[in-house]
């Protein structure tokens, strides 16, 4: 299984392509900040103080959300391509199991999504020091590295669950290139939660990689919403965090920390669920 694992990675890094256009995603977001949305989301709350670092953190937390879906997704390409190419077929004459094959495929998607999304964040802090903002202390280093380990998990099961319905190179593109578009609306990039249609809100809240950006938000935001919001009426504090996507409210409750941790290993166990039904007819 590790063997089989880096020859999927030795694969994957091989294509310098294919890494760059697996974060491209991530670059369009970070472009779209800077040139358009930047300046809405900063224009949107006057009242508060630091919102411009404080929306720079927000877009960054989704950032990194989204990242280890696109390379994920990216990694399994290599499933893909072995069986256009029934190279599977000949791994399957060898006397090695084919639950190592696929747990060798699991395991270099997760070491590349989780890789590339740490370098994610290096370039999120970054740009967040260009900005005018600080380092974040290792001990919130520390609860998104751990986010980042739930979330690239999860990810990397669902991709999984997705890519082992493709047979073929151009299909598997084409649903990558829709992945990577639908990504930054799935989780409240591109337009907050609060602004769209009470319908698409629930399918943001349903969509499990968004409860993994809340966990993001909440723990990179800390700080600077505790300074932010010093003078803020809690009322009002409650639905900006709610318009952002800061915290999710189901009726009159709002999900803790837990809820969220729950819903994406609940959601990690369906999506290995399915790959394993999915093998098994195979």
């Amino acid at each position: 299984m590790i063997l089989f694992s880096l020859r999927v990675l030795k694969l994957y890094f091989r294509d310098k392509t294919a890494v760059f256009f697996s974060l491209l995603s991530s670059f369009i977001i970070i472009g779209l900040y800077i040139l358009f949305l930047g300046d809405t989301f900063t224009n949107s709350f006057p009242q508060i103080e630091n919102i411009k670092l404080m929306m720079d953190q927000w877009v960054m937390a989704g950032l990194l959300a989204t990242s280890s879906v696109s390379t994920t997704i990216a990694a399994f390409s290599i499933m893909v391509n072995d069986t256009a190419m029934n190279l599977s077929k000949d791994f399957y004459c060898t006397p090695v199991k084919k639950r190592n094959l696929v747990g060798g495929y699991f395991i270099a998607a997760f070491i590349i999504g989780l890789s590339l999304s740490l370098v994610t964040l290096l370039f999120a802090q970054i740009y967040i020091l260009i900005n005018g903002g600080s380092l974040f202390t290792f001990y919130t280093y520390l609860k998104i590295i751990l986010i980042l380990v739930v979330v690239v998990f999860m990810n990397a099961s669902m991709m999984f669950f997705i890519s082992s319905f493709f047979k073929t190179n151009n299909s598997f593109s084409t649903a990558s290139t829709i992945v990577g578009t639908l990504i930054g609306f799935l989780t409240g990039i591109y337009v907050p939660i609060g602004s769209l249609p009470e319908m698409v809100q629930w399918i943001i809240k349903i969509f499990p990689t968004s409860h993994g950006a809340v966990l993001l938000r909440q723990v990179m935001m800390e700080s600077t919403m505790s300074e932010a919001f010093v003078h803020v009426p809690e009322k009002i504090v409650l639905e900006i965090k709610e318009i952002l996507g800061i915290t999710f409210q189901v009726g009159d409750i709002t999900l803790s920390m837990a809820s969220h941790y729950i819903y994406l290993i609940v959601f990690t166990i369906i999506f290995f669920i399915g790959v394993s039904i999915r093998f098994h007819k195979k």
